[in-house]
């Protein structure tokens, strides 16, 4: 069973869509005892098998949608005949791993405010720096009781 499980997924060919596997990078470069850590492109239905053995579950994306790094704990969530993709939803990944196994005790979403999704391997300066308060927060997560 692993402990916590940190998942960092965005397109890292897309500039600031790549900040979920640079937070990755960085908390596995910690080598955190009991922490599990995956980069990936995209979300897909697979990596349920990877949750339903971990007791806490750490999603790290880019978003639009937010101005600031946000933190916000989620459950399972309806699961369906969705397509799971870089936009499918954790909330339906922790339900798939109740199927398979079990659901972790806590689970959380951390956003990564998000400007520039075009073409490029480099961060903007806005999402860099969110990125540097993400790990933080990762790490935190990782190391709570």
């Amino acid at each position: 069973m692993t402990d916590v499980l940190v998942i960092g997924y965005g397109n890292t060919l897309r500039a600031d869509d790549g900040a979920g596997p640079e937070v990755a990078r960085r908390v596995e470069a910690d080598a955190l005892p009991g922490v599990a850590v995956r980069s990936l492109s995209q979300l897909t239905p697979e990596l349920a098998l990877d949750i339903a053995v971990a007791d806490r579950v750490v999603f790290v994306d880019a978003s639009v949608e937010t101005d600031e790094v946000e933190v916000r704990r989620i459950e399972p969530g309806p699961s369906g005949p969705r397509v799971m993709s870089h936009h499918g939803d954790p909330a339906t990944l922790l339900t798939l791993a109740g199927d398979v196994g079990s659901v972790p005790a806590s689970a959380y979403v951390v956003s990564i405010p998000a400007t520039d999704l075009g073409l490029g391997f480099e961060l903007s300066p806005a999402t860099a720096a969110a990125v540097d308060v993400a790990v933080d927060a990762v790490r935190e997560l990782a190391s709570a009781r």
